[in-house]
């Protein structure tokens, strides 16, 4: 029996106000910076099957239901009940690393079951080998913090007392992993009581009857953008992951997908041996879909990120063992590393199918973290992520200085009450993003003046393998971090390093990614160039060597004689251009076989 169409839409509206509301209650409560400034954090609104109806979505959303009611039967949940967990393994994926602590309450009406409020976080620090949980060289799950299993924190309103402190004892923060914890449950408290009353106004069974309705639309609406972008035929791309930061070796991420009929396959099993370092991700097929479907919204932007999102593909392989399906106990800690490389495999693929209407490759988000213990034996830690340039658009330039998808910037202000440090610079760095049609965005120069001896860890990809151009575009510049840049004592940080010591005074350069270009840079507006000029985005250089336009004098004029000169001349050889191609070129300058 279908719902009539307002109820149906009242009964959607109602659920996004109440995601709405959840996320506001988080980022008002929640007490760490990764959480309230950043909002590293996700919720949703499943119904009884574990289906999303409604969510602020991350990746890790898809089946995070399943882990809970694997331990915990649906007929065995009582109001007021609550669960816990975190564990990527025990999860199969569903949580992507520890650092995520995810809160799932049942929610009732009428005594019945009625559906499911979730709410997860990246919490400041969960315990393992250094604060902040995640180290580039954990070389094993249990480095990264608690492992929680599937608990039930809360029975029937009653607190378990004795596991909460256990969890809380075991971060270096307890304190701030309290506030965050209690910010989460109060979210899924309030989930309950919004879907409770929407039961109230119109009757159980219609509700449930919407949300099936809802997700079956979404199903349906998802699997038709896909058959009709995806022609029939095999799309293959492949990319590499600079280094596992233990051993200093790349990692190939490989992705085919083919479809045969209506039938949509994604086929992993191609991807490089698991890593011993952190930067291994346990692709779900749910996640996988999921990252498909962003492609698909990216083209049609009436499709909702819900349970539709995460069956597009009929089957998606992953070989145990390998990056992309990693045996226990790997360490996951830097997923993000080969997550985003496969979010580039899909892009480069749908390239190869639909002849370029796919974005360029953005670069993996940057960090570094600081740590140190006071004269009071009290820890200080502080870790940021900085923007970078997004990949090329086939409409449009990729986006500057971008941390995250929805995740945000720190305010100077926030950073430096946060931690004993100045900004004494943070500016666009022009030439970084891919020369094309459509240039790369840009990343950013950031100079942190550190005012105390502490412990420097860095995060860093992208450097040997830049962010690939789609179309004829160029790749996007790679970053680095640099230690006293322009004094003595200068020195080059890895990209993944740890324990690095740095004292008083000392000042940290971190340079950013650039995303790759999208079409042939020759074929960019010369007014567009000398836009680009005046603003910053690239160098008078650049512009002739690039792009064949010639920028001249303080005015910054074209000088029109030499630009057609320029422009006349036939195409430089352009690499990192379609296919993964830069991945072999690349190996072969390092001396790595492929």
């Amino acid at each position: 029996m279908a719902v009539d169409p307002i109820t149906l839409e009242i009964v959607r509206g109602a659920v996004h106000s109440t995601i709405l509301e959840m996320e506001a209650l988080v980022e008002r409560t929640a007490m760490s910076p990764v959480i309230k400034e950043k909002k590293d954090f996700f919720v949703g609104v499943y119904d009884v099957q574990g289906r999303i109806v409604d969510a602020l979505l991350s990746n890790s959303g898809p089946r995070i239901i399943d882990p809970v009611v694997a331990e915990y039967p649906v007929e065995e949940m009582e109001p007021g009940d609550l669960y816990w967990f975190n564990d990527p393994h025990k999860s199969n994926g569903a949580i992507q690393h520890t650092g995520d602590m995810c809160f799932i309450s049942p929610i009732f009406s009428q005594g019945s079951m009625s559906g499911f409020a979730v709410a997860f976080g990246h919490f400041w620090d969960i315990g393992g080998s250094v604060s902040g949980s995640l180290s580039p060289h954990a070389s094993e799950i249990f480095h990264e913090g608690t492992l929680v299993p599937p608990i039930r924190i809360i029975h029937a309103g009653e607190m378990n007392r004795e596991a909460y402190s256990v969890i809380l004892n075991n971060s270096r923060f307890p304190e701030m992993l309290e506030g965050d914890t209690r910010a989460l449950m109060a979210a899924c408290r309030l989930a309950e009581g919004r879907v409770a009353e929407l039961m109230e106004r119109f009757p159980r069974e219609t509700v449930l009857l919407a949300f099936d309705e809802i997700v079956e639309r979404s199903t349906e609406a998802y699997l038709r953008k896909a058959r009709e972008v995806i022609k029939e035929g095999e799309y293959h791309f492949f990319d590499y992951v600079d280094a596992d930061p233990v051993t200093d070796e790349p990692r190939r991420v490989d992705v085919k997908i083919t479809r045969r009929g209506d039938s949509i396959v994604a086929d992993l099993s191609g991807s490089g041996p698991q890593a011993v370092g952190p930067v291994n991700f346990i692709t779900s097929p749910g996640a996988f879909s999921l990252l498909m479907a962003r492609y698909l919204a990216s083209l049609d932007p009436d499709l909702p990120l819900n349970e539709g999102a995460v069956h597009i593909f009929d089957e998606v392989r992953t070989k145990p063992g390998t990056i992309t399906s990693p045996n226990f106990p790997a360490p996951v800690g830097l997923r993000s590393h080969t997550l985003i490389r496969l979010m580039g495999c899909i892009t480069g693929a749908m390239a190869e199918a639909t002849d370029g209407n796919a974005p360029a490759a953005s670069p993996v988000y940057v960090i570094y973290n600081l740590r140190t213990v006071d004269g009071a034996g009290r820890y200080l830690y502080f870790s940021e992520g900085i923007g970078s340039g997004q990949g090329a658009r086939p409409t449009a330039d990729g986006l500057n200085a971008i941390y995250f998808r929805d995740q945000k910037n720190y305010p100077i202000e926030f950073e430096e009450g946060e931690f004993p440090l100045r900004i004494e610079q943070y500016r666009i760095l022009p030439d970084t993003g891919g020369p094309g049609r459509y240039r790369g965005g840009c990343g950013v120069v950031k100079d942190v003046r550190i005012l105390v001896d502490c412990i420097l860890s860095t995060r860093m990809d992208n450097v040997r393998f830049p962010c690939f151009g789609i179309n004829g575009g160029e790749a996007g510049q790679p970053g680095r971090f640099i230690l006293n840049p322009d004094m003595e004592g200068e020195r080059d940080i890895p990209p993944a390093g740890e324990n690095l010591s740095v004292k008083a005074g000392d000042m940290l350069r971190i340079e950013t990614c650039g995303g790759g270009g999208w079409g042939d840079p020759f074929l960019r507006g010369v007014r567009e160039v000398r836009k680009d000029v005046v603003e910053g985005f690239i160098t008078v250089e650049s512009a002739a060597e690039d792009y064949g336009v010639v920028v001249k004098g303080d005015e910054h004029q074209i000088d029109d004689a030499a630009t057609l000169e320029l422009r006349e001349r036939p195409p430089k050889a352009r690499p990192f251009v379609h296919r993964g191609a830069n991945g072999d070129m690349w190996l072969k300058k390092l001396g790595i076989s492929p």
